[in-house]
């Protein structure tokens, strides 16, 4: 009876006790954990035991930017409504020390909190500190800066780029890329608009030639543009050097050819617009192809500025007809793009990767749409390399097989190796050099991420200091010897333009060894060689445009070939591009060539 009563005491107080502790966590409010907007930044201790939730009240249509500075301790960052939503959540790669900020536009009026919680690491410091400050930002989309400041921002970003980037003079000499600075650097003066100075600054990197080259804007600014109206509204295709609709909008039909837009011919207007993709060395076809992405309104953007409207004139089947499209905003233009004709098509292989037998056809059909498949030991890896072998083991006997790699942007060194040993006949390494600049992060005050993460993983990456560069260690590119299961057989490789990076990287191994027919268009990655590996990212100080690239110059274990002149990307045995005819009844047009091709090979 006893132990029946203590049951009966404990249950009424378990839920008690459970209640208080709750209680003594929602009323856990003080003139200390009350944020002020637009304060100085206030510091706070915090343990590894610790979570801490500050409250604020932000105010509907206003815009928010939150920086939180941790000293000595790694927090992760929660924006939370009244409803204990979480809005936003925030973990930089920068370890114990360094800022985690972020940007917030207020939907609608609330009680908000921020809770800060430390990282649950075991490498995670037991207390520290953290400053916060939370400050109301301008809506206002135009940023105005001095000359001294936007001059100060060029010579920072030339200084980075001349340290850090191995590749800098992978195309052009010293001296041809110095003009080039010197003479988008002199076009800098009192009038100079933020827009201008970013294309300043983009001409330099565009000019130099990398696939991982890149240049944001802030993502405050973002935010804001997002929001706004400025945006060209319709989905374009490019074909054959002429510019289509993409979708039925505003009685343009999908697949009517754009003549003109705001009096710019669409030529004019393709060109100018396709310079924002940056690809490796002299490739053009990948910049082209990039402008029927969902990319292409902050090309038009950047290339054109803020617009209202777009006057177009286009022609469908004999009829010119011109019509004035007001702009949208980036996200109503998504889901235009989502509405695109071309989505059937697109889309057709959405996993990394698949594989088909067609019995009618005897081939075997393997699609590998990413090489983001992790490195060697993890998990994700381990399926990947059974995939694969349960592939290959399949195809033994088989004469047929087409590997399409077409819209593989790239991935790991390991994964596209991996693969080259089931389908290349040598023993290959993936590079034959591979080199950076240092190994120690140059111009820390302007890094984003962990630099003493990062130098660590480097100084065991290059190991071997010569004439002023920091090889590869030798561990990080083993040779890889034929698979046991390798595929005996000449095979079809389908390649376009969006394959990049270490798909670029694969088909140049593959056109190397001269065991496969490769179909397709010229890739938006090199043959010989690229700038990769190791991304940086870096924040220039005025503008806040994000600057990044890869900083590993590797020349690819590949042989000379004549047709493949120093910066083209892997060029096809056989160039198919699919036509207008194809692109309106959605048709793979290369992939019905492979089977073709694959018909005649057998009737022979």
């Amino acid at each position: 009876m006893k132990k029946a009563n203590n049951y009966k005491s404990y249950k009424y107080k378990i839920p008690l006790l459970i209640t208080s502790l709750i209680l003594l966590f929602c009323s856990c409010k003080n003139n200390n954990n009350i944020i002020s907007i637009d304060a100085p930044s206030q510091e706070f201790n915090i343990s590894n035991k610790d979570s801490i939730t500050h409250d604020l009240k932000l105010i509907k249509d206003k815009f928010y930017s939150f920086t939180i500075y941790q000293k000595g301790i790694d927090v992760v960052v929660y924006l939370m409504n009244s409803k204990n939503e979480i809005l936003q959540e925030k973990n930089s790669p920068n370890g114990s020390y360094g800022s985690e900020q972020f940007y917030f536009y207020c939907e609608n009026q609330d009680e908000y909190k921020l809770l800060i919680k430390p990282l649950n690491e075991n490498k995670n410091t037991s207390k520290g500190k953290y400053t916060l400050a939370v400050s109301e930002v301008s809506k206002d989309t135009k940023i105005t800066l001095d000359k001294s400041d936007y001059l100060k921002d060029f010579n920072t970003f030339k200084a980075i780029f001349e340290k850090a980037n191995s590749g800098l003079y992978r195309y052009y000499s010293k001296q041809e890329v110095d003009s080039v600075f010197s003479v988008n650097k002199n076009k800098i003066n009192n009038k100079t608009t933020y827009q201008e100075f970013y294309n300043l600054v983009w001409n330099v990197i565009d000019y130099t030639g990398s696939c991982h080259n890149n240049l944001r804007l802030p993502k405050y600014l973002k935010t804001l543009l997002y929001r706004k109206d400025i945006f060209f509204p319709i989905p374009i295709k490019y074909i054959d050097g002429k510019l289509y609709s993409n979708i039925n909008y505003n009685n343009i039909p999908a697949g009517a050819e754009i003549l003109s837009v705001n009096g710019i011919k669409a030529t004019d207007f393709s060109n100018q617009i396709s310079k924002y993709r940056s690809t490796d060395g002299i490739n053009q076809t990948s910049k082209y192809n990039f402008i029927q992405t969902n990319w292409a309104p902050l090309y038009i953007y950047h290339a054109y500025g803020e617009k209202n409207e777009f006057n177009i004139i286009y022609k469908y089947n004999t009829e010119t007809t011109s019509v004035v499209l007001k702009s949208i905003n980036f996200n109503n233009y998504l889901k235009n793009y989502n509405k695109r004709h071309s989505k059937v098509y697109d889309t057709k292989v959405n996993d990394a990767y698949q594989y088909r037998y067609i019995d009618s056809l005897h081939v075997g059909v393997l699609s590998i749409k990413s090489f983001d498949l992790g490195e060697k030991g993890n998990e994700s890896f381990k399926k990947y390399e059974l995939f694969l072998d349960s592939v290959f083991i399949s195809l033994k006997d088989k004469k047929n097989l087409i590997v399409d790699i077409r819209g593989n942007g790239g991935g790991s060194g390991d994964a596209l190796m991996l693969l080259t040993s089931y389908l290349s006949n040598r023993s290959v390494k993936e590079n034959i050099g591979a080199y950076t600049l240092f190994n120690k992060i140059p111009f820390p005050e302007f890094y984003i991420g962990s630099v003493q993460n990062n130098e660590k993983i480097l100084n065991d990456y290059v190991d071997d200091f010569k004439n002023g560069k920091y090889y590869q260690n030798s561990k990080f590119n083993p040779l890889w010897k034929p698979n046991k299961n390798n595929y005996k057989e000449h095979f079809i490789l389908l390649i376009d333009p969006f394959v990049a990076s270490a798909a670029s990287h694969f088909a140049a191994h593959i056109k190397s060894d001269k065991r496969a027919t490769i179909i397709g268009e010229e890739t938006g990655g090199a043959y010989y060689g690229h700038t990769g590996h190791f991304p940086v990212l870096y924040i220039l100080p005025n503008s806040k445009l994000e600057l990044s690239f890869s900083v590993v110059n590797l020349e690819q274990d590949v042989i000379k070939i004549a047709e493949e002149k120093f910066g083209n990307g892997v060029i096809p045995d056989i160039e198919i591009v699919q036509n207008h005819e194809d692109f309106m009844e959605n048709k793979d047009t290369q992939l019905n060539f492979a089977f073709d091709f694959v018909k005649k090979k057998t009737q022979k």
